[in-house]
């Protein structure tokens, strides 16, 4: 008989290396790695970033990522669940970085490289929040405060959270007045992606203080396509990389997605891609055992 084994809530890592054992692929975890010391490049979702000492990388579960490193690399880790962080926001204190990060997950299935940028005087502060982390958690015969842990972990997803808008996809050219409201759309749909009410042409146009009409007609003029039809379109990119690069079911995705239920999301994604989620599902892991 088989039993479920639970990954740990929050899993807290410091460690130099000289070479990268391999890649790494994550599935139950969220991972913050601060980069305290070295240099080299930074592989993940296939894309080659150059990293060093200071930066600070945002994973989403369902990434996969490896380090090509040149100079010996401390790394700080900071490994942790949705349900951790579930547990974190119940008390309302990290609600927004909570809401900030459920998001960031569903585009991050997109390939989102996850680096944070700070500015000088919050990196410092972020860099000493993880100081005290991994120096309380490697005190040698005492036991890891979890209290102190989830307030300084708290704090610390306080800085990334700010910054997490600027890391979702989809910005548009923003030379003009036209493109950079268009700009500002996009963001606030990629926001709200999983909250129809928000993205009805009503409320975003009550957002951005337009008619529905005028707002919707900038729009297509610049995107050549409705809004109706980008939120849909994006709705089911996500979905297909859901698909593709996690564990979820169809039903799961459907709902995290804020279709109607699973026959809506099977009807508009076969008409889009002439075949059903699960279908489509069989058909990649066929095709990734062919090429193993």
């Amino acid at each position: 008989m088989k039993s479920a084994i639970q990954p740990e809530p929050l899993v807290v890592e410091e460690f130099e290396l000289g070479a990268w054992p391999g890649p790494r692929h994550l599935r139950h975890h969220f991972e913050l790695i601060s980069i305290r010391q070295g240099s080299g490049a930074y592989l993940v979702n296939d894309q080659h970033l150059r990293y060093r000492t200071g930066n600070l990388f945002l994973l989403a579960p369902a990434a996969r990522y490896s380090f090509a490193i040149d100079q010996p690399t401390s790394f700080g880790v900071l490994r942790f669940t949705e349900a951790y962080l579930t547990g974190l926001t119940t008390s309302g204190r990290h609600t927004g970085a909570w809401q900030l990060l459920r998001d960031y997950t569903l585009h991050a299935a997109l390939g989102l490289p996850g680096c944070i940028t700070l500015e000088p005087a919050e990196q410092q502060q972020v860099e000493a929040l993880l100081t005290i982390l991994f120096t309380e958690h490697d005190k040698p015969g005492q036991p890891f405060n979890d209290t102190l842990a989830e307030s300084l972990l708290g704090a610390v997803l306080s800085f990334v959270g700010r910054r997490l808008p600027d890391c979702l996809p989809g910005s548009w050219p923003a030379a003009t007045y036209a493109g950079n409201l268009v700009q500002r759309v996009l963001r606030y749909i990629q926001r709200h992606i999983s909250q129809p009410d928000c993205l009805r042409v009503e409320r975003l146009a009550s957002e951005f203080a337009y008619s529905p009409k005028h707002l919707s007609a900038v729009f297509k003029q610049e995107t050549g396509e409705s809004l109706r039809q980008y939120i849909l379109r994006y709705k089911l990119k996500l979905a297909e990389t859901l698909l593709l690069r996690s564990t979820r079911t169809v039903s799961q995705i459907a709902d995290e997605l804020a279709f109607t239920d699973v026959c809506h999301l099977n009807k508009l994604f076969k008409k889009h891609y002439d075949t059903t989620p699960t279908d489509y599902r069989r058909l990649l892991t066929t095709q990734a055992l062919v090429s193993a």
